[in-house]
């Protein structure tokens, strides 16, 4: 069972407050179309908890507006002793959620998008972040969520409240000095665009991406176009490219921008991997350059270099993880599931939160599910944050035995990993 709450003592100038007996209250902040003191307050422990430069007068108009747009749900923790030298209204912990989707190949289900989760160094292992953790998940569960969904900043977080690791991207670092070409003659027609004029088409690819993706995350409307960096609280001089297919649909679009010794790619999203090697063939060209960076490539296999006659002029400077998925809802997301293969498997799961502990039998045909509860013996144990890669397909029940997320026979494991296996890894395009 989860904590349970009371709403007692809940001060006027806080509403939404929840309090747990011996705990701190988690406020609920009221986000409306005025830009509050309690909303900048919010904003500067936010950047502070990061250890950020304080947010411009600029940059809290378009985190504001960001707000609006995503429905997001603010809360914060206040001192409980008062805090001196001008902080005296600036929370000392701070978490933000909203609602989007996660595709499991037969549903875009609903999800739990968390972000903004800090805790000030003055106020570390108090349980802060677990109180604001349990408050947000617990109410999503309440709202029927299927997951929750996260980016972690510290990947040692995470793992005790069930989130684990589902997708990864890739730097990369692709030399455009005389050694750059490609292996096969242009297709399509590529162009380039002002960024603002092809937001509605980024939106609308993304969209159809995101609806044929299995595994793909919903984007934040920071995707759509302020022209503002909001790590570094400037101005953002963004350019842009498109692809047109064959038959003259666009079908892959990129924002970028020339930095002084390089050209860094911002977004770049196709229907197709060859509509995004087009587009890094028309910047790959670029006069005065010898560098494309592309810090987020989202889809680990990229072929990229398998399409240049170098191999060598495109560079994985690392790989890194993106996505943490939090099951909220065992049943319904085993059961929405594609899988690839039929068969069947028993499950038991371990949840330290106690929400999805038990055993599930998994059923195949047709590629789709059926998940029931039963008693028989598992073939694997898992916890909530080996089930997580489990079910991406990024990692096997036996790889993730090795790791000590999951427990089984070799048989067991084997009959775990065909039916969870994927041919083609999940691909998510968005962070947040």
């Amino acid at each position: 069972m989860g904590p349970i709450y009371s709403t007692e003592h809940r001060p006027a100038h806080a509403p939404g407050t929840v309090r747990l007996e011996g705990m701190p209250e988690v406020q609920t902040i009221p986000v409306t179309t005025e830009l509050t003191p309690e909303l900048r307050t919010y904003a500067e422990s936010m950047r502070d908890g990061f250890f950020e430069s304080p947010p411009t007068e600029k940059g809290l108009e378009v985190w504001h507006s960001y707000l609006l747009a995503d429905g997001t749900r603010l809360r914060r923790i206040m001192s409980e002793e008062e805090r001196p030298f001008g902080l005296k209204d600036h929370p000392v912990a701070t978490f933000a959620s909203w609602d989007g989707t996660i595709n499991t190949g037969t549903e875009l289900a609903p999800t739990n998008f968390i972000t903004d989760v800090t805790v000030q160094a003055s106020h570390r292992r108090r349980g802060l972040m677990n109180r604001l953790m349990t408050t947000d998940l617990t109410e999503a569960r309440e709202r029927g969520d299927v997951f929750a969904v996260l980016t972690a900043t510290d990947a040692r977080i995470y793992g005790r409240f069930g989130f684990g690791v589902t997708a990864t991207a890739r730097r990369i670092e692709i030399n455009t000095g005389s050694r750059f070409q490609l292996r096969t003659e242009p297709t399509g027609r590529a162009v380039f665009a002002e960024a603002a004029s092809i937001t509605g088409l980024r939106r609308e690819l993304f969209e159809k991406f995101h609806a044929s993706q299995f595994l793909s995350v919903g984007r934040a409307a920071h995707y759509w176009g302020s022209k503002f960096d909001w790590s570094t609280q400037k101005p953002r001089d963004e350019r842009a490219a498109v692809h047109f297919a064959e038959d003259g649909t666009p079908d892959a679009t990129m924002v970028f921008e020339v930095m002084e010794d390089h050209i860094q790619i911002i977004d770049l999203l196709g229907l197709t991997s060859r509509a995004e090697i087009e587009l890094l063939r028309l910047i790959g060209q670029a006069e005065g350059h010898e560098k494309v960076v592309w810090p987020r490539c989202h889809d680990p296999r990229h072929p990229l270099p398998w399409a240049m006659v170098d191999s060598r002029v495109v560079q994985t400077i690392k790989e890194f993880d993106t996505i943490w998925i939090r099951i909220l809802d065992v049943e319904r997301a085993l059961s929405s599931r594609a899988y690839d293969v039929d068969g069947e498997a028993v499950l038991a799961v371990t949840d330290t939160l106690d929400w999805c502990t038990g055993t599930y039998r998994v059923q195949v045909s047709g590629g789709r599910a059926t998940v029931t509860r039963t008693d028989a013996d598992p073939d694997a144990v898992l916890s909530m944050e080996g089930l997580s890669p489990l079910y991406s397909g990024i990692q096997d029940a036996a790889g993730l035995a090795a790791a000590g997320h999951a427990e089984g026979s070799q048989e067991g494991l084997a009959k775990v990993s065909r039916l969870f296996g994927k041919a083609q890894p999940p691909v998510a395009a968005s962070i947040f």
